[in-house]
């Protein structure tokens, strides 16, 4: 096996024994209402299954006009691969309108990621760029999502269904992952920002993004966590996200293709 081979491989066997990874979860000594972020904001991550109650679950980011990506165990959730099977799409809302996925294209050597084929091109919305540099160590990350919240102290509290944007700082990126660490403020040498935070259950999927020279660029696809020993939601969870950097030649010749 190849040494890029061996490095999707370890990825995809730690994702399997990571819990799923999901919604926003928040500091426990900020106003929960300064996570809220509109919308509009980010009309190009938009929600790719409904729970029972209505709630928007497994986030997919739009990356071209054509194309949009997302978490691979979100692309292959059982009513997803049930209506491709069934009518050869599956229908999703983008900012409001209508379209379908008529086509998805799974990673390569196990990377938990895919990306949806639109059958429509998406005009009313900027798609993100991707973030190409190898450099996103040390640097902040901007998480969205909808679903379950809670806070560092209680855990995860249950869904609520509004949008959130957090943040964290890249603390590992190696081979074909990013990750970081919910930082709990009360720890002195803790390195928490001002909206720390992690996702909690229904965002797999969801969007990691580096702001560059003003522009928000894709870095990571959230994909699992590890409790490291704490209750789901806690500080001390670790988060898991596919590294984009890593897989913009695939990325790109999917999308050229």
């Amino acid at each position: 096996m190849d040494p890029a081979s061996i490095r999707f491989a370890t990825m995809a066997a730690m994702v399997l024994l990571a819990t799923p990874a999901d919604a926003i979860v928040v500091r426990h000594d900020v106003d929960p209402h300064a996570y809220q972020a509109p919308e509009g904001q980010h009309p190009s991550t938009f929600g790719l299954l409904r729970t029972r109650r209505g709630f928007w679950d497994c986030p997919a980011t739009l990356i071209a006009p054509q194309w949009a990506i997302t978490a691979g165990h979100c692309a292959s959730a059982p009513r997803i691969e049930e209506a491709m099977q069934r009518s050869g799409g599956y229908a999703v809302e983008i900012a409001g309108a209508a379209n379908t996925i008529d086509r998805i294209e799974t990673a390569p050597n196990g990377a938990d990621v895919a990306l949806l084929h639109l059958s429509s091109p998406v005009t009313e919305v900027t798609p993100i760029p991707l973030h190409r540099t190898p450099d996103e160590r040390g640097q902040t990350v901007l998480m969205l999502g909808w679903g379950d919240t809670g806070d560092g102290v209680r855990g995860v509290a249950g869904p609520d269904g509004k949008f959130r944007a957090a943040t964290n700082v890249v603390d590992q990126a190696d081979a074909d992952i990013l990750s970081w660490t919910f930082s709990d403020p009360r720890e002195r040498d803790s390195n928490v920002t001002a909206h720390e935070g992690i996702s909690g259950p229904g965002d797999s999927g969801g969007p990691a993004l580096i702001e560059t020279d003003g522009v928000w660029r894709l870095a990571g696809i959230s994909s699992g966590q590890d409790p490291m020993g704490h209750a789901r939601g806690s500080y001390g969870v670790r988060e898991y996200y596919v590294r984009i950097s890593a897989l913009t030649p695939w990325i790109d010749q999917v999308i050229t293709g």
